[in-house]
Parts: structure tokens; sequence; C-alpha cells
């Protein structure tokens, strides 16, 4: 049955074939009459007992057919390339056959004359056999599109047989046609990658949507193409989101080219798998121990790291109690609290010390947790452990140098206040009196500049380990920083005592010190303030002592004052001054006034001193005699100054502007000149202006400077006049300075102090002290300048004994910048008249 079936399937195939090439079968078969001068032509293939399938041409349909019989005998007679005799279905021999016989195909090219054929020669037998093979051929190709016809076909039909099955099935299945479009997209596909059956049927390359990478797509084509297999093989498409799916994919081709993929979403799978390698591969390297037991508490895991910090091996502990782990001082019933919390709780954490195996304490950051089943019952404790000794080591060590000097080892400002606090909780508890004392070295800083800082610094730890031996346990002593101290005193009965124990401080500090192979003598001024009559606060009695500690030093050094309720009042004024004149200046009170100095001999102006004030919206016009005093030594006096020397340059640069050109000098406190800051500052205001020449400013400082530090206030100066900026020694004859600092000073001018001028008409003294000082000054070439210049006959005066240049009353008073042109064109009329 099957082989009938299969015969007639192969029979209308050729039917179907040759009806739907038929022109073209009509078009080769008038060629092939034609070559051979034949009336018409005819292709006959037949099978066994089964009807022919002709090919004819036009001519030759007009005949009447025949049998098979009639075919198959002139094929047995074999008859060919000649005139056909002795068929019936020839009886006037005007017929010619050709066989063809190729592969499996059988058949006749047949030709017909209008009268008797003729007989061929051989280049028309080949030519005819040519034609037979053709025909052949393209009744093969013919053949085989009918076939493929058929299997698209068939594919087709399963294919929409299968859709509706394959729509609900819980995994994605797809299908894509030899152009690789979609053509199949499932329900689960759709939940998945996110895409519609329309949306990917409407993509012209819907590989892309999956596989951006061009590299990907063409891997994925290439199984399309290649694939006879059904083995699943692993991709990773991405989803409309941009997520990365893990997927098996199985690629069937179809019959008709087309091809089915069947997949498998095992993005969760993979995970599970990923999340559980990861979990082995941290168990395994971890650097903390872990420790997991079973129900019953006994061991049942460990990891590498647990017998890197403990000592114990695998085989040692496991199927045993952790108690094995021994852990010291902890409290008789710790454990039975421990496993309490576990089961109230469900964690426990901690930090414990434990011994290792060879008996060695260690510290350990300890958690634990309770893992249960889905009921609810205890199956697993997990516990992590990591050594913390070193961290506990160094957080040691850092909690001592938080609270110790770094360079002397005893105690810093915190770790004192925390000491001063508890006496003084415990003072007040046992009505006890303490004594808090500020102590600073006198003569520390010579040491540091003459001998060097690592000299400064072994003088320090020696002052330390002194102070330390004359405090008893009860007190305190610690370094606030620099060369100054504090030491706690307690249990007080009176003040003699505490005299008594000043008084072996300033000793015991005094005492010689060896350093760099020479005797270095220092000694201490010390401020003390007394619990509880001083203060009852531990940050007020520090503070109190420190007060005390500056009386002492300007009543001489080397000496101890107590705190006087009465000098802080003073101070607490003073401060309260201080607060009023800052925010004066934040006010935009301050101004400059300008006084004019002239040149004795030419009667011309040479200059002008800027002048601070301060215009006080209740008092008027204030003048430094009254303010300055406050600011000096504050942070202020910096800040001030620097603002002084910027309101100069802008005054000059407006007046450049204006096309005049003055030179004004400034004055620079001492602790101004001494600022770290000073030259970076006074160098970045210069900059500021470059219509401001630094040759027409002059600065002028006080001899106080030089007591201070005259190495560090000759470089400041060194500094200023490579700038450019002339320098000019203030108030000279009043302060210490000696002719061996003159010598050493760079200064450009030296101003006679009006202390000197105001009786110079009536004091000889005076008169000798003024000459002397012009006699040094030329002898050195320096210029002078006469201050406080009040009569006309002074000037004169001076003049006479050679100084050149005065200023004062008696020439102008202070200006504003905005008068001292009319000031100056109304002098310049005086003196020509």
């Amino acid at each position: 049955m099957r082989l009938q079936h299969n015969q007639d399937d192969s029979l209308h195939l050729m039917a179907d074939m040759i009806a739907e090439n038929r022109s073209d079968w009509h078009q080769l078969c008038e060629q092939v009459a034609s070559c051979v001068g034949a009336q018409a032509a005819c292709y006959v293939f037949f099978h066994d007992q089964q009807p022919p399938s002709l090919a004819t041409g036009t001519e030759w349909s007009l005949l009447p057919r025949w049998s098979l019989a009639d075919y198959q005998a002139i094929w047995q007679q074999k008859a060919f390339y000649s005139a056909i005799t002795g068929a019936a279905a020839c009886p006037d021999n005007r017929y010619l056959a050709v066989p063809i016989s190729r592969g499996g195909l059988t058949g006749l090219l047949l030709l017909q004359y209008p009268t008797l054929a003729p007989a061929l020669l051989p280049p028309q037998r080949r030519l005819l056999d040519t034609m037979a093979v053709h025909g052949a051929l393209l009744f093969h190709d013919g053949h085989h599109r009918a076939r493929q016809r058929k299997r698209e076909g068939s594919s087709q039909r399963l294919l929409n047989r299968l859709k509706v099955i394959f729509d609900h099935v819980p995994i994605p299945i797809n299908a894509f046609n030899a152009e690789g479009r979609c053509i199949l997209w499932n329900h689960e596909c759709e939940q998945i990658f996110g895409w519609s059956f329309e949306e990917v049927k409407q993509h012209p390359n819907p590989i892309s949507l999956f596989y951006p990478d061009p590299a990907e797509q063409a891997a994925v084509i290439a199984t399309f193409n290649n694939s006879n297999s059904t083995e699943f093989t692993e991709w990773r498409p991405m989803t409309r989101a941009g997520e990365r799916l893990t997927t098996l994919w199985a690629n069937i081709m179809l019959p008709n080219g087309e091809m089915l993929c069947v997949g498998h979403d095992i993005s969760e799978q993979k995970e599970a798998a990923n999340q559980q390698r990861l979990a082995a591969s941290v168990f395994e390297s971890s650097y903390d121990a872990i420790m997991i037991t079973d129900a019953n508490r006994c061991i049942a895991h460990i990891n590498p790291a647990f017998t890197r910090i403990t000592g114990y091996t695998s085989a040692e502990v496991m199927g045993r109690n952790p108690d094995l782990l021994e852990h010291i001082s902890t409290e008789d019933d710790f454990y039975s609290a421990l496993y309490q919390e576990l089961n109230t709780q469900g964690y426990w954490q901690g930090e414990l010390s434990s011994r290792r195996k060879n008996g060695e304490a260690y510290s350990v950051l300890l958690a634990i947790s309770v893992v249960k089943d889905d009921e609810g019952r205890v199956i697993n404790h997990v516990a992590i452990f990591s050594d913390i000794t070193y961290l506990k080591e160094h957080e040691a060590q850092l909690r001592h140098q938080a609270c110790h000097d770094v360079l002397t080892g005893v105690p810093n400002r915190m770790l004192f206040g925390e000491l001063l606090e508890r006496e003084i909780s415990s003072a007040e508890r046992n009505n006890g009196r303490l004594a808090v004392c500020y102590l600073d070295l006198d003569g520390f800083k010579a040491v540091n500049d003459n001998l060097g800082h690592a000299a400064g610094d072994r003088l320090l730890i020696e002052v330390s380990r002194r102070l330390g031996k004359i405090t008893r346990s009860c007190d305190a002593m610690s370094r606030l920083g620099g060369d100054e101290f504090a030491l706690l005193f307690t249990g007080l009965h009176n003040s003699l005592e505490c005299d008594e124990i000043l008084n072996r401080v300033q000793s015991i500090v005094s005492e010689p010190v060896e350093l760099e192979g020479q005797q270095v003598y220092v000694s201490a001024s010390i401020g003390v303030a007394l619990y509880p009559q001083d203060g009852m606060d531990a940050e007020l009695l520090l503070r109190y002592a420190d007060q005390a500690m500056y009386q002492a030093k300007k009543q001489g050094k080397n000496t101890y004052v107590f705190f006087d309720a009465a000098l802080h009042l003073q101070e607490q004024n003073r401060q309260q001054q201080l607060a009023r004149v800052m925010n004066a200046f934040r006010q935009k009170e301050f101004l400059l006034y300008y006084q004019p100095t002239i040149d004795l001999f030419t009667r011309q102006m040479v200059g002008l001193e800027a002048l601070l004030r301060w215009k006080d919206p209740e008092y008027g016009i204030v003048t430094p005699g009254d303010f300055l005093p406050i600011i000096l030594g504050s942070k202020m006096e910096f800040e001030l100054g620097m603002w002084v020397i910027e309101q100069v340059l802008q005054q000059m640069t407006l007046w450049s502007e204006q096309g005049l050109a003055f030179k004004v000098s400034f004055n620079v406190s001492s602790g101004q000149l001494m600022h770290p800051d000073f030259s970076k500052e006074l160098n970045r205001l210069l900059a500021l202006y470059p219509q401001a020449p630094p040759a027409l400013l002059e600065l002028e400082f006080q001899e106080s400077a030089v007591l201070a530090d005259i190495n560090s206030t000759v470089a400041v100066l060194e500094r200023c006049r490579s700038l450019g900026i002339c320098v000019s020694l203030d108030n000279f004859g009043t302060g210490y300075s000696s002719l061996s600092h003159l010598n050493q000073l760079p200064v450009d001018t030296l101003k006679i102090d009006r202390s000197f001028i105001c009786n110079l008409l009536s004091n000889a003294h005076d008169v000798s002290m003024v000459e002397s000082v012009i006699q040094l000054a030329a002898a050195l070439k320096i210029g002078v300048t006469a201050e406080g210049v009040e009569q006309v006959e002074q000037g004169t005066r001076l003049q006479q004994l050679g100084c050149q240049y005065v200023q004062g009353y008696g020439i102008s008073q202070p200006l504003p910048a905005g008068q001292i042109g009319g000031w100056l064109q109304q002098w310049n009329i005086d003196q020509l008249m």
C-alpha cells in the first residue's frame, strides 16, 4: 500500500511539474523540431503500468494521444534515430524516436515529420541526444521543485497544527523562516522576553533584538544555517528591559528550511548554582573563621581560617562541643546566658578573650546565628569570628597616644582635664582643696634657637621627668604644648603647703641640664588657681592659672603668682573693649589720616605718614593711643595692620590716577612684623596694586620688635627691602636697642621721638641727645626725621643741628586724604611769600 501511495504521489508530482512549466516545454519542443526539420516534437516520460507524462509542443498537442502500450512498444522495438516501422501507432513511418534514460528517469523524444522520417546524420543524432538530456534535466529540476513545494506545504501544515499546542506550553518556543523572519513566538516567549509576537514578526531582523552584539548575532545565525542537531546549547539573549538571561536552546531544522527553536530559561537555576559555588568559595576562602554546628550543638564544619586562628584542625574538633574553645575570664553562667539569647533572639554578638590551642591569649569578635527549617526547628548554629588581637592592641595604643604627649609620654591636655574633673568631684564630696598650676619655661626659646630643636626636645623630656618625680600618685602632671606644663596638687590643707610645693617645683626646674656639651639653665613662671575659692570648674581653673602665669611673666619671670580676681576683672574689661573695637572695625569705622613730612632745607613736602583713626559714632575721632593697646597681642593685630597697608596702597593708586605721587610711610607693630605670614601678605598686596610703586613706601617699626628676636627681625626687614620698600626705625631713643643692634638692622631712616623735641629749646640734655642721634645717623649714612615739631623755632634749631626732615603739628595736623592736595597747595604758596 505504501509503495502504491508513493508511486501515485510521484506521478502526481510529474503531472503537476509539467503543467506548471508548460510554456518551457513548448518552447523546448519547438526548438528541437526546428533543429532537425521535424513537424512536431514530444517528450514522453513513463513508469511501469502508469499513464505516461507528456511534454509536447504546440503542433504535437493537436494529435491524438497514444497509450502507454504504444510508447512501450516503441521503447521495446529500440528503433531509434530512424523511421519507426512495425508499430501500430506509427503506420505511416513519419515518426522517429530518441531514447531518454538518465538516472531513474525513462522516456522518449519523439519527432513527427510531414512525410517519411529521414535518416539522421551523426551531427543530428548528437544534437538530439543533447536535446534528450536537456529534457531530462528540465524534468529533474521541475520534479525537485515540486517535491520542495510539497515538503514546504507539509512543514507549514505541521507547524500550523503545532502552533496551538506550542502557544500554551510553559517553555519558550519560536520559529524563523529561511530569511530570518519570525513566524512563531509563543506566549512564554512574550512573558520572558517582553516583546509581543506582532512586534517580533514585523521586525526585519529579530535576532538583533536579543543579541545586539554583531559577533554574537553571527554566532547564533551560524547555528541556524548549520545545525541539524537537537542538542541544547547555552545562550545569553537580552530581554526588552536589557536584562541578560541564561537559556538553553535546541534548533530543529524543518524540511522547508525553517528553524524551530525550543528553549529553556535556566537563569534561576544558574543563579542558584552560582550562589552555591560562591557560598562554598566564601566559606573556604573567608579570612574570618566559620564554624557550623548541628542541632545538637556539635561542630559539623569548619573553614581553614578556623584552624589558622584557633590552632585546632578539623579532625580535632569535628563532632565536639564548641566549649573546647577556652574563653578567658568568662562568667560562670556565660554559656547559659549565650544560649538563652540565641533561643530568644536567634543571634548573639560580642567580644571575647580566648586561648589558642598552644595556650596563647587572643581577642575575638564573635557572631552566632541560629538556622531553622520551614517548621521552625533548629538545624544549625553558624558562628563567625575574627581575630581582633591586633586591633585591640592598636586601640589601646591609640587611646594612650590620644591621652599622652608624644614627645614626653606624660598626660596631655585632654587627659589632664579628665583627671582634674575627677579630682574636683572627689574634693567636692570630701571638702578638699586643690591647686591647679600653669607652668611656662623661661629661656626655652633661646635654647631652641641656639642649640636646635632636638636639644629643646631633650630639655622638655628632662623637665617632664623632674616634674614627675615630685608629683605624688594622687597628683597629676601634663604637658599642654610647647614649653607649657600643668600641675595638679590634691589634698592641700593651707596655702603654705602649696607654697612649699611650688618652691620645690621652681628649684628642680632651675637645676642645670647638660645639652650639647654645655650647661643650660631655665626657670619657671607659674600661675596658680585654687579650688574652691577661685572656681569650681576644671576649664575655668586652668584658664585662671594661665592668666596668673602671664602675670608671673610680667613680674620678671622665675616666680609664681596666685590668681587675683581683680586682675581677672581687668582682663574681662579688656576683652569687652577688644570686642567693641573689633565690632567697630567690622562696621568700617576705621580710616586713615595723613601727616606731611617736609625737608627743612628745601621747604618741600617729601612724604606723608599714614595714621590710623577710629571714627566712633558716640565719641567722634579716636586716636590710636586709646585703642591700640587693647588690640596688641590679639588676633586682630595682624588683620588690622594689613588693612592699613591695603588702604595706603589703594590711596596711592588713586593719587597715581590723578597724576600725583607721594611717598607714604605706615606703622607696623611688633606682632604684625613678626607674624609668619607678614612677608607673604605684603608681597600679595603689592602685586594687587601695581600702580603703587614699592619705592614710594616706607615701613616704620619700633624697637620692641628687636627685643623679641633681632635675628628674625633682621630677616623680615631684609625681605621687605628686597621688595623695594624703605625701612624706618620709629621712636628712636626711647627703647633698649644698642648700637650693635642698630648696626645690624637694615634701616634707611631714624625717627627721633617727640619726647626729645618738645623741650629742645630749653633742655640742653635733649639738645645733646638729638645732636648725638643726628651725628650717629650721618656716620651710618642713615636719614633722620624729627617727630613732634610744633614751633617754628624748633624747626630752626633742628636745621642748625643738621636734621633734614621734620613733621609735627607745627607743620600740619594729620589730615584726611582728600585734604592733602589743598594743604600742599597752600603750603607751597606760603613758602613763596
